[in-house]
């Protein structure tokens, strides 16, 4: 099986974040040799001032465009982000570093968060705030660097950016009981998907009713628990077919199907198309052949 590389940050900074402001030079003076799919183990924010940029995020194409906001989370296989005539803020924090509050905010489309347009007013707040950073980042040597201040600024960030981001969503940024078991529900989802596919799995192992849970995630997602569980079911499956050489089979009892024919229906009825079909056109776009 072919591994998709994770880049971590712990490779680039102890810090637990990094903050780098671009400019279009910069970008084609310092142009990474590597352009292929990989993941992160944190999450990593643009703030677009200027121009615009593009990149592939779990199979969708997503441009961000002046005066928006957009952020990848950890586990989205993702292409490095190609810009045209851009400037703007760049921040890849370890999600230690965030509160649950936002979290809770950040992730609650599990996977299905798009650009966010800022006001002008907003961008200058943005650009105000982490200026500010970079400067103090600048001016103190790393021993005498107060990283709790860093911190609290890289805080009201994080406030700001889950404000904006709860307003498009009509997510609360709080820690209310449906966006704990939110929370609480994505992390068992990502751990147990292979084991257990039923909605009632879930809701006994947060120790309450189905409907509840639905209500719950409903009310944060704005989609029911058995949605969530078939969007990770399918995320799963098209990251192994695309990034392993797997077989059907073989990708069908990865995830736990005892069945690979009912695997094949089940990819056939989300998709439209069969499993080997999506492999070939993910690797060839012009082959669609089954």
């Amino acid at each position: 099986m072919n591994s998709i590389p994770v880049h971590k940050l712990q490779d680039r900074t102890d810090r637990g974040f990094l903050l780098k402001h671009f400019t279009q030079e910069d970008i084609d003076y310092k142009q990474s040799d590597f352009v292929g799919a990989h993941r992160d183990d944190h999450y990593m924010f643009f703030i677009m001032m200027r121009g615009s940029g593009s990149t592939i995020v779990d199979f969708e194409e997503k441009t961000v465009s002046e005066n928006q906001l957009y952020y990848i989370l950890p586990e989205q296989i993702h292409y490095r982000i190609k810009t045209n005539k851009a400037k703007g803020w760049f921040i890849a924090v370890d999600p230690s570093l965030v509160d649950p509050e936002c979290r809770n905010v950040f992730e609650s489309w599990l996977g299905f968060q798009e650009p966010v347009t800022l006001s002008p007013d907003e961008i200058g707040d943005y650009d105000k705030l982490l200026s500010i950073v970079d400067r103090k980042m600048a001016n103190q040597s790393e021993r005498s660097m107060n990283l709790n201040i860093l911190y609290a600024l890289l805080h009201s960030f994080f406030e700001l950016a889950a404000s904006n981001i709860s307003v498009l969503t009509n997510v609360d940024a709080n820690n209310s009981r449906p966006a704990e078991l939110s929370m609480r529900f994505k992390k068992l989802l990502n751990e147990n998907i292979r084991a257990y596919k039923s909605p009632s799995d879930y809701a006994d192992m947060l120790h309450i009713s189905e409907p509840y849970l639905n209500e719950a995630l409903k009310k944060i997602t704005g989609s029911s628990v058995s949605f969530w569980i078939k969007y990770k079911i399918m995320i799963e499956a098209k990251r192994l077919l695309c990034f392993s050489d797997l077989t059907v089979k073989q990708i069908a009892n990865d995830l736990g199907f005892e069945n690979h024919s009912y695997f094949s229906r089940f990819f056939n009825k989300e998709t439209g198309m069969t499993a080997l079909t999506f492999r070939n056109r993910v690797k060839d776009p012009n082959n669609v052949s089954v």
